[in-house]
């Protein structure tokens, strides 16, 4: 039972653990002053990703809570692991960092509007 005791509070402290690392790679300057493939990022991921996943529920005949639900998964930024992995993978770890920080704050604007629209 302690076995699963362990493996449970790891699992549910994951991420923080992935948001801590985050921050650790994160660079201000690069928040303050994003570059073009960051920005490119956020608008593809938190506009474009919500449009076309609400037009694609609404082909579908999705309506109500159903398109609700497609709205906010479409809507949401990116999950922290792809830093874990870009730095792992030898990727641009300090670019993936910006783009995720500047995601999370983003998306407390651009998340409520998506569910608004199908609402």
């Amino acid at each position: 039972t302690w076995i699963d005791e362990f493996i449970d509070a790891l699992g549910r402290s994951s991420l923080a653990i992935g948001l801590l690392v985050v921050g650790a790679g994160l660079q201000l300057k690069g928040v303050l002053r994003p570059d073009a493939p960051a920005l490119l990022s956020c608008a593809l991921k938190l506009v474009l990703m919500p449009i076309f996943a609400i037009s694609l529920g609404l082909v579908f005949g999705l309506s109500g809570t159903n398109l609700a639900i497609v709205a906010c998964c479409a809507s949401v930024p990116t999950a922290s692991s792809a830093y874990l992995l870009a730095r792992q993978m030898g990727g641009d770890a300090p670019l993936v960092a910006e783009i995720l920080t500047l995601q999370t704050a983003l998306a407390v604007i651009t998340m409520p509007i998506a569910i608004a629209l199908v609402t």
